[in-house]
């Protein structure tokens, strides 16, 4: 009885320090996402408005980094190799999920890249499902609805698109999928851990980002990008004219916050996906952009002309965190073989229409009996 007691205590300590592990990275991602958000809108500002380079920057410091802790006996290398071809393609879909949904965003209105990014969670449940024999059950579909409509009646007015612009959403929304779904089976078929697949496709993503800067955001080819002093307006004129002007300077020093930053956010991200799922970080992610919004109403108050827009903000951060709250509770009851609130309110009818493969077996009022002895 004694050694049985002392299992089940380890048992579920080792479950209370994955869940705190668990809410550790979700909490370092809120934070850390937040904050790169106003540091990189303080550089655009500032003049270096250039996402690919920026993106080079921030892929090339974590590159280092990992190097330098490595090179410190601080960092180790998975035991299973992971082939270059298999590194370049998680790479190439992270930094394809950039650039694609910044040249959406630059193509369609604010109202459509907000329904390209509620997309992301359909598409992941179907590739999951399709490639990955992952599916999901109809409660947490239930809850994911509750969750998407809630952030749609808060974040989206008008929704205007371009042909061109509809395809880059597409290929944003699919990238996206693809790379966050890879984040949490590449570690599970390599035996790593986020930091160490963060480690393995840096190198990737340096040289994918380098391409695209170059490409894009390094040379004045047009004869208008240049102003009348000569200036080239792109990433390496800038830093060529702030190597000359002081005044600059504070701007690099943010570019460099950033990428402190930007590692964090990839720290907790990887971490995240890898202890739950891509749909488990969506939701997250989705539950950040409530908090901000909540936030931002506290912190700016609407004027007279804006508060039916307010209203239908309120109404929908409020639809959207009953969302967060029932996905968080039926995962919690789920991993710990527990009744959820659905089982306790809903009559066996409707059980069985939201998983019949569970209550198939129960006949009329006799899942509640079920339930109960279960219990």
């Amino acid at each position: 009885l004694a050694k049985g007691c002392s299992r089940a205590t380890g048992v579920n300590a080792e479950i209370m320090s994955d869940s705190l592990i668990t809410t550790g990275y979700a909490v370092g991602n809120v934070l850390s996402s937040v904050a790169i958000v106003l540091v990189n809108k303080k550089v655009f500002a500032a003049g270096f408005h250039f996402p690919f380079s920026l993106s080079f920057f921030h892929f090339c410091f974590t590159m280092v980094f990992y190097r330098l802790l490595l090179a410190c006996g601080l960092f180790q290398l998975p035991t299973k190799p992971m082939s270059q071809l298999e590194r370049f393609k998680v790479g190439a879909a992270g930094v394809a999920s950039i650039g694609f949904m910044n040249v959406s965003l630059s193509l369609n209105s604010v109202g459509f890249y907000q329904v390209t990014k509620l997309t992301i969670v359909p598409v992941t449940l179907v590739i999951n499902s399709v490639f990955f024999s992952v599916s999901t059950t109809t409660k947490v579909k239930l809850s994911l609805m509750i969750l998407l409509l809630g952030v749609g009646i808060a974040t989206v007015s008008d929704v205007e698109l371009r042909p061109l612009g509809f395809a880059f959403g597409i290929l944003a929304v699919l990238s996206t999928a693809m790379f966050q779904i890879w984040q949490g089976t590449k570690q599970k078929e390599f035996g790593m851990t986020g930091t160490q697949l963060q480690n393995a496709v840096a190198f990737w993503q340096t040289m994918t980002a380098l391409g695209l800067s170059l490409a894009v955001e390094s040379f004045c080819l047009a004869p208008g990008q240049r102003d009348a002093s000569g200036y080239c307006d792109s990433a390496h004129g800038f830093l060529l004219k702030a190597s000359t002007n002081p005044a600059m300077l504070p701007t690099l020093w943010w570019v460099a916050a950033t990428c402190c930053l930007a590692l964090a956010v990839n720290w907790c991200s990887f971490g995240l996906i890898g202890k739950t799922s891509a749909t488990t970080f969506q939701v997250v992610g989705h539950a950040k952009t409530c908090l901000v919004l909540t936030g931002g109403y506290i912190m700016f108050p609407a004027a007279a002309g804006d508060l039916q827009r307010l209203y239908n903000n309120i109404a929908g951060v409020s639809v959207a965190m009953l969302g967060v709250i029932l996905y968080g509770h039926l995962q919690q009851a789920a991993s710990a073989g527990q009744k959820d609130c659905i089982d306790c309110v809903c009559p066996g009818p409707v059980l069985r229409c939201l998983d019949p493969a569970k209550y198939s077996e129960f006949g009329p009022g006799e899942e509640s009996i079920s339930l109960t002895s279960a219990a």
